[in-house]
């Protein structure tokens, strides 16, 4: 009888432990893959920030280990991107756990010797300041930000304006970790009422703020805009790239041709095509042909190509007038490593000032994840940003949502043609005015829309990443109050 009572201590720690892992892992994998159920990422962190609180040490650090190495690990185990990819991704793996359960110790250390109502501002402070950080030096910018699974939830991106998306990082941080001070200091009514109020009046706060600005009204004039991508294998889009078959190319440039047209019948002004749907060189110089279907069509073109220049590439994306004049080039800068290793990264944006439409600027797919050139388009007034993109079917929406959230953060619009992926068009809020998936077309996915331009600046593009600044500023503040609060006791024993 007396060891069996310990073994069942044991079970129940182990099974408590096991739950608290599980639910919080769970959480993280359906908000943040493809799953995208978003709502579950306001409660994901809950589960062990309150076993965190009412734990052991080991126990805590072990237990925010484990969750962030499941859920992280979960979502590029079941995709099914290259295994090039997926090796680079899992690298990444480990220190994020690393840093996941520091800022979790350091809470739990604030949140048990203060015992105060800001101390989710710690956990909070630190989630963000740790991605703000990594987006700063990652290669993949800013894609992996919990941010961006909130996408769909119009109101609360609105901040995005503001702050970036660090802001959104944060509130999703600091609720459920007010809340779990709140339910650990159950016993102290004041106390409880504090921690809970705050993160609560924040979010109203910042939900008040995006229903104003959605529900502000806009009456500036639409723009017809028109995206085709046509049905491709991987072994035809090779083929296609290295120019083996000319006849092949040649039947692929028709059928973009035939689809423009129809795009044309159905209103469309501005026509843009995915990236690197074609390759030119000394050799095989298409541009002629898309200067004339402009012209023809009288409509803007965009299209995204392999550009080889003697012996470098380039990824870029080109634009036609409606007269067939080549009026930008614009060579992407952020590179898909390795498997754009051949390519040479670009500089510089490409605007083009046009009397009926304002300013038109161009990123290329994974430019998008990055802060930069994004804000820099914003910076100068652009209103409408067209972006050639080349998915890997599964993150047609993971990776498409974070181009709509540049829009709000740029005050732009976005008109992003994925191939293998999906077809959209956002407004300057983040609202999503049509999208379609090209991923089981067997004939080309066409897709219009009236899309209006933003105005181009925002107090992110003038500020920039001030909210991530603050963020490290807070997080750092509190590891030095549990240096001074551990030297203290050090000493008093």
């Amino acid at each position: 009888m007396q060891n069996s009572i310990p073994n069942t201590n044991i079970y129940r720690k182990f099974l408590l432990f096991a739950i608290t892992v599980g639910s919080s892992s769970i959480a993280y994998y359906l908000s943040l893959s493809d799953k995208n159920i978003w709502l579950l990422l306001w409660i994901a962190p809950l589960p062990i920030c309150i076993y965190a609180l009412k734990h052991s040490l080991p126990s805590s650090i072990a237990a925010s280990l484990a969750v962030s190495t499941i859920s992280n690990s979960a979502m590029i185990l079941f995709s099914p991107l290259p295994p090039v990819v997926i090796k680079l991704l899992l690298i990444g793996v480990l220190p994020q756990a690393i840093t996941y359960s520091v800022v979790l110790v350091i809470y739990r250390y604030i949140a048990l010797h203060y015992k105060h109502w800001s101390c989710s501002l710690v956990f909070a402070a630190g989630i963000t300041a740790f991605e703000f950080v990594s987006s700063l030096f990652s290669r993949g910018g800013s894609i992996g930000s919990i941010a961006y699974s909130q996408t769909s939830n119009l109101p609360v991106i609105q901040i995005a304006s503001i702050t970036g998306i660090w802001a959104i990082t944060f509130l999703l941080s600091i609720v459920p970790a007010g809340a779990a001070l709140a339910i650990h200091y159950h016993r102290k009514k004041y106390l409880k009422a504090k921690c809970a109020l705050f993160p609560l009046g924040l979010l109203l706060l910042i939900i008040g703020f995006g229903l104003y600005s959605l529900f502000k009204p806009v009456n500036d004039p639409a723009v017809e805009i028109g995206i085709a991508a046509e049905p491709i294998t991987l072994d035809q889009y090779m083929s296609v790239a290295s120019n083996k078959d000319p006849q092949q190319v040649s039947d692929l440039i028709q059928r973009y041709t035939e689809d423009i047209e129809e795009l044309l019948q159905s209103g469309a002004k501005i026509v843009l095509l995915p990236e690197k749907t074609f390759t030119i060189s000394d050799q095989y110089d298409f541009l002629n042909r898309f200067a004339d279907m402009a012209k023809r069509n009288n409509i803007y073109l965009i299209i995204g190509m392999s550009n080889k220049v003697g012996e470098t590439f380039y990824n870029s994306a080109f634009i036609f007038s409606p007269n067939g004049e080549l009026l930008q080039k614009y060579n992407k800068q952020h590179l898909l490593p390795p498997l754009e290793n051949k390519y040479t990264p670009g500089t510089g944006l490409s605007i083009i000032d046009t009397d009926i439409y304002g300013k038109l600027g161009i990123e290329i797919c994974k430019d998008m994840d990055f802060s930069h050139p994004a804000l820099n388009y914003s910076q100068e007034g652009t209103g409408l940003l067209f972006v050639p993109a080349l998915d890997f079917h599964y993150d047609r929406w993971t990776h498409g949502r974070v181009a709509v959230m540049r829009g709000v953060e740029g005050n732009y619009s976005v008109a992003r043609a994925g191939q293998w992926g999906m077809l959209t068009l956002s407004d300057n809020y983040g609202r999503i005015i049509n999208i379609k998936s090209t991923n089981s077309a067997n004939e080309a996915t066409l897709l219009r829309g009236s899309l209006i331009p933003g105005k181009g600046s925002s107090i992110y593009s003038r500020f920039g990443d001030w909210f991530g600044w603050l963020c490290i500023i807070l997080f750092v503040g509190s590891i030095f109050l549990c240096f001074s609060k551990f030297k203290r006791n050090k000493m008093n024993k």
